[in-house]
């Protein structure tokens, strides 16, 4: 009731304040015309007793803050009378509906003096909303008032020095401001001023180099060595070469976002010397920040080795919390040399040696690469006398039933194919998990299993992800190879099995290479035909893998209405959709995403599908586009031009949106 009341004199004292001026104006008026001066002075002596009558209950008011005041610092005791207007901070004391009730010195010099009594006060105060204020009793928040820097403090409070009821209560804001413009200036300076640390690494630096003669390779050294050390005088950092393929930089942080802001400009301007020399050359920098130098170390070593094992070229920068990355343009480039390749053979032979069993496991939703890896290697493990046995879940592999119901026709294979369970009731010391085609702990078809593992290893080919299978006691993963079932097949070779792969395992590691570089048309190399014609050898039969690729009428017929509802979303790029949840749905979207990159110009496709209450998208590119940039940005992965995510928080809609929103943001950074 106290607040309508005040409310409703405020508003009366502005009616009066315009009805005098309205009665003066009409006294001028009579005066003027030469009406009769009586009315003219009846109006005028009306309009001086308005404009007393406003006065008086402006002072009236002001009297009544001015006394609430007193009220509030009476009841505290010790507090004097003028504890408040002598408070050293700015003061402002608001009604309930946000308007000024009264405000101290500093606070009306902090807004030049002026009259502030009756105005709302989120008309005053930068950037805040009174309601937020009214939701968070005793809070505080950081505001900025003519280029300083200040905490806002709120407090609700309650006057009951009156002896009103409840309902009456008359509520007011108490609201202080603490000047925090040096305590921010000296934390700004003291993150600007930490040290972050960077290490970069020339991609393929051997195999760059050593098919130039020595002059060549001299001034392209010496052009690296130059970008390197321009780029490092952009921050003043200290920059120094501990090897021949690395560098160690030390620079303030406060010059990391002006990296960022240009993109990492030195991993355009490498590239640039490496087409000058047509040779594929390309940087990869681990930074890490936002610890101690020794902290920031170690993450920057980290980052480098997350931005190789994603297909190098790029930036990583790793934090307390997560990693960033920036740059990944290029696609992977093969390397000639299999001295790893070898190495990776001999210790893999020795662990399957010393192992009383080995157990493959592969990616959810089991293909034809994890599963044709692991029929492969299983191979060498029964020549090296140590039995083999593959996780298979039949209602989860769709795609390769009927491959695997081939297999279970053959006596030797029988037994070899086993439930989760089955294998941690088998599992003991000395048992060996085999990890294929994925390095993401949620991705793994038995999780638990490879988690009370004694010895892992893991083979992959996709671009590193965030999170990633720690307890590895080997690990060979190479962005750059085709697939998983082309590593295996160099694993094999180098393991000196002689003829012991027979001509269906052959079969099975050729569908996997089939199946990822679709038919040989991407991410293919020297090593990808290299490792078919060793598969050739074997005996492979390739008129059989044709036909495990053919699909029914049914199948053919949805995977031609996926693509008919294909749009194009961006120059280039297309985006199709079901929300028909078919048998084998993840095959046919993954074909309908291939046939899109059929059509003229264009050169990425999208397909979004249900499967199991989940939105999934299965994304594809002709080396043009990179899918997995874009798909990892909505939590999934890949490589550059195969990639999808699954999610269970989003509809098909949404799904498109995100999508849109993704590629969007792709093509700005990337031009």
């Amino acid at each position: 009731m106290k607040k309508r009341l005040g409310r409703a004199s405020r508003s009366y004292l502005r009616v009066a304040s315009f009805a005098a001026l309205v009665l003066i104006l009409c006294a001028a008026a009579n005066i003027f015309l030469n009406y009769p001066y009586a009315i003219g002075i009846i109006e005028a002596a009306s309009a001086l007793v308005v404009l007393c009558a406003a006065a008086l209950m402006e002072t009236r008011r002001r009297n009544e803050a001015e006394n609430y005041i007193r009220s509030v610092t009476k009841m505290a005791g010790t507090i004097p009378s003028n504890a408040l207007e002598s408070l050293p901070v700015p003061l402002v004391v608001a009604h309930a509906d946000g308007t000024v009730r009264w405000y101290n010195e500093r606070f009306g010099a902090l807004f030049g003096g002026g009259e502030m009594y009756d105005k709302a006060l989120d008309t005053i105060l930068p950037g805040i909303k009174w309601a937020d204020i009214l939701r968070t009793d005793n809070g505080s928040r950081n505001i900025e008032i003519n280029g300083l820097k200040y905490e806002l403090q709120s407090r609700l409070v309650k006057d009951k020095s009156s002896k009103n009821t409840a309902e009456e209560d008359e509520h007011s804001v108490y609201i202080y401001l603490i000047d925090k413009t040096a305590e921010t200036e000296a934390v700004s300076a003291y993150e600007n001023e930490k040290t972050d640390v960077a290490v970069i690494c020339v991609d393929n630096y051997d195999e760059v180099f050593r098919r130039m003669d020595d002059s060549e390779e001299q001034r392209s050294e010496a052009a690296l060595r130059k970008t390197i050390n321009e780029w490092a005088k952009e921050s003043s950092a200290v920059l120094k070469k501990i090897d021949r393929d690395r560098y160690y930089m030390f620079f303030e942080h406060r010059y990391l976002a002006g990296y960022i802001d240009k993109k990492f400009a030195i991993l355009e301007q490498v590239r640039k010397i490496g087409e000058e020399v047509k040779r594929p050359m390309s940087v990869s920098i681990g930074i890490g920040t936002g610890s101690t130098i020794g902290g920031n170390e170690q993450s920057a070593r980290y980052a480098l080795d997350m931005a190789q094992g994603r297909g190098g070229d790029q930036v990583g920068v790793k934090d307390d919390t997560q990693y960033t990355f920036y740059g990944g343009k290029t696609r992977e480039y093969e390397k000639s040399t299999r001295v790893k390749t070898r190495a990776v053979a001999m210790a893999l032979r020795d662990y399957f040696s010393s192992a009383d069993s080995v157990i493959f496991v592969g990616h959810k939703n089991a293909d034809y690469d994890c599963f044709g890896a692991a029929m492969g290697l299983q191979r060498a493990v029964r020549t090296l006398g140590t039995r083999p046995y593959i996780i298979y879940d039949e209602a989860a592999s769709p795609a390769i039933e009927k491959l695997h119901s081939e297999l279970n026709q053959i006596e030797e294979y029988r037994g070899m194919f086993i439930s989760e369970e089955a294998a941690l009731d088998i599992m003991t010391d000395s048992t060996l998990i085999v990890v294929l085609d994925t390095h993401r702990p949620t991705m793994l078809e038995s999780e638990r299993v490879v988690s009370r593992a004694a010895k892992v290893v893991l083979i992959d080919h996709h671009r590193r992800a965030t999170e990633f299978i720690n307890n590895c006691s080997l690990i060979y993963h190479e962005p750059y190879a085709s697939s998983t079932c082309e590593m295996a097949a160099e694993i094999l070779q180098y393991m000196s099995l002689g003829s012991a792969v027979t001509a269906k395992e052959a079969e099975c590691l050729y569908t996997g290479i089939v199946l990822d570089t679709k038919n040989f048309l991407i991410k293919t190399g020297v090593r990808t035909f290299e490792a078919a014609s060793y598969l050739r050898r074997l005996g492979l039969n390739t008129f059989d893998v044709k036909k495990l690729f053919n699909v029914e009428k049914d199948e053919y017929d949805r995977r031609a209405e996926i693509v008919r509802t294909a749009e194009e979303i961006a120059p280039g790029i297309s985006l199709a959709h079901t929300s028909e949840n078919w048998p084998n749905i993840r095959v046919i979207a993954s074909q309908a995403a291939d046939d899109m990159l059929n059509i003229d110009n264009t050169d990425a496709s999208f397909v979004i599908y249900p499967d199991k209450g989940r939105t999934c998208v299965s994304a594809r590119s002709l080396n043009g586009v990179n899918v997995h940039v874009i798909m990892e940005s909505l939590g999934g992965g890949g490589h550059a031009t195969v990639a999808g995510v699954q999610r269970d928080d989003v509809t098909i809609y949404q799904m498109a949106e995100l999508i849109k929103k993704a590629v969007r943001e792709y093509l700005s950074k990337n031009d």
